[in-house]
């Protein structure tokens, strides 16, 4: 697992990205549909991953934990019905959380802005601002996780 923090480095903003789709309503979801109010997670990964499954169940385990201005983003590669098997087998509390959304990236536009080196690969960002606090590639435990979304959100 590797875990990049982006407390006193140059300051990197969350990236541009234009072609993801939100699979609850097959509308197009690009940069300018974030609300930077809140803190922002961004989770690439893949549904048969056993470490991305691991982590949308330990997240879905923490959902009474977090703070109610934090969204957070499970984007995907594969289709909708594969992510579906996954939020019912690993993490049905997922699915009715508002702040929790999934989206599905067609032409690979995460890996390619985002440059992630693992899945999954979860990437914190400060509400407002929205510049990087933390990454991690890989194998994250929930209890390394939370506690910076819950830092965030206290700003």
């Amino acid at each position: 697992m590797a875990i990049t923090f982006g407390y006193g480095q140059e300051k990197v903003r969350l990236p541009e990205f234009q072609k993801f789709i939100r699979m609850d309503s097959n509308e197009p979801f690009t940069r300018d549909s974030i609300v930077v109010d809140n803190t922002q997670v961004f989770i690439l990964f893949d549904p048969g991953c056993g470490h991305c499954q691991e982590l949308g169940y330990n997240i879905s385990n923490v959902l009474d934990r977090m703070a109610k201005d934090v969204d957070v983003y499970f984007v995907s590669m594969q289709p909708k019905d594969l992510v579906d098997g996954y939020i019912n087998m690993f993490a049905p509390a997922l699915a009715s959380d508002s702040r929790v959304h999934f989206l599905f990236d067609p032409e690979a536009e995460f890996i390619l802005n985002f440059n992630p080196k693992a899945f999954p690969s979860t990437y914190i960002y400060a509400k407002d601002s929205l510049t990087l606090l933390a990454h991690f590639d890989g194998d994250a435990e929930i209890d390394e996780i939370l506690p910076l979304i819950e830092a965030t959100t206290k700003q």
